[in-house]
Order: C-alpha cells, then structure tokens, then sequence
C-alpha cells in the first residue's frame, strides 16, 4: 500500500516538474527580448547644440551623419542677438554677472546613454546656458561629450569650467573636442567607439 501510494506521488512530481519545464520553455524569449530591447535603447544618444552664426550647428550635423544621435537645438531665453557686436555684449554681461539663462526645451533624456552638448566658445569658456543645462537636467549615469566651436580656443579651455559644473552630478564627462572640421571630429568619434 505504501510502494504503491510513494509511486502515484513520484508519478505526480514527475508530470509537475514536465509542466513546469515546458511552461519556462514556452516563454523564454519574452525576457530577453525586453532585455535586449533596454539595452538598445540604453544606447541611444543625443545631440544638444546651441549655435548663433551656424557654425555649431553644422558640427553637430556633421556629428549626427556619422553616429546616427537624435539632435535638437537649445532654446533659450533671453535669445542671443544674431549681431555680433551685441552679441559679444549680452554674452559678457551675462559672465560678468553670473546670468544663467532660460532653457525652454523640454527633454526626457531616459532612453539616452550618451549626451553631446555643443557651444561655440565665447570669452575663452563655455557660455552660461551651459551652466543652466547642468544644473536643469538630471544626467545620473550618462556619458556627456562635449564640443566645441571657436576660432582660437581648444577645448582644453573650456574643460575647468565644465568639470566644475558637473561635480557630484554622478555622470560621465568625457573630454570632448573642437568641431571645427570633419576630420577632427570624425578622429574623436572613432577613437571613443561613437560611429554608428
């Protein structure tokens, strides 16, 4: 009575654990479609640029043809003059005086591993919408690549100031380059694995 009573049970887990295998093996590829998916995603990466005269704004297409990066153009407040004179103006005023302008762009930076952040140079430094984006946005754990535009400063000018914008922000920023032409900017993307 008891062989037989220990056989039905043994019979019983054995038709269990079958149901419970083939039910695993019915919906493996779910999880690892969806982890597959993040991590694409995770990848993805986006240009933001501020450029007045065009010239930034052509790097960062430039930038765009070879990694393949969503763009968008900053918009700010007050707007910058598209003259020059005053321009240079409202740029010292706002350094003189510590002036951080508005950012009206909304962004949602969650499927973006990797964030360009383009400027021209302007009084051998970043301009101060740099400071208002990062101190706006919540980089936690992206890599930002910043670049440059500027006739006579390298990026090596602007990088005190960026680092000291992004201390304790708990993101990666890399050392970025000047975009002033295709060659330059191709190098730094294919040396950091950003070409598409």
């Amino acid at each position: 009575m008891k062989k037989w009573l220990l056989g039905i049970l043994a019979i019983g887990l054995i038709i269990w654990i079958g149901n419970v295998q083939r039910n695993h093996n019915k919906f493996p590829m779910k999880t690892a479609t969806r982890t597959e998916s993040t991590m694409k995603g995770n990848k993805k990466m986006l240009i933001v640029y501020y450029s007045n005269s065009g010239t930034t704004e052509m790097a960062a297409r430039t930038i765009q043809k070879q990694t393949g990066a969503d763009i968008i153009k900053l918009q700010l407040a007050p707007a910058y003059p598209s003259d020059y004179d005053k321009l240079t103006v409202m740029a010292k005023h706002q350094l003189d005086y510590q002036i951080h302008p508005q950012i009206l762009n909304k962004f949602d930076f969650s499927q973006y591993s990797t964030i360009f952040l383009g400027f021209p140079t302007w009084y051998h430094r970043p301009p101060m919408f740099t400071n208002t984006f990062f101190e706006k946005y919540d980089l936690k754990g992206k890599t930002v690549v910043p670049f440059t535009t500027s006739m006579s400063s390298s990026m090596a000018v602007s990088r005190p100031y960026l680092q000291k914008m992004t201390a304790g922000k708990q993101l990666t920023l890399q050392a970025g380059f000047r975009a002033n032409d295709s060659r330059t900017i191709t190098q730094y993307l294919q040396q950091h694995q950003l070409i598409k």
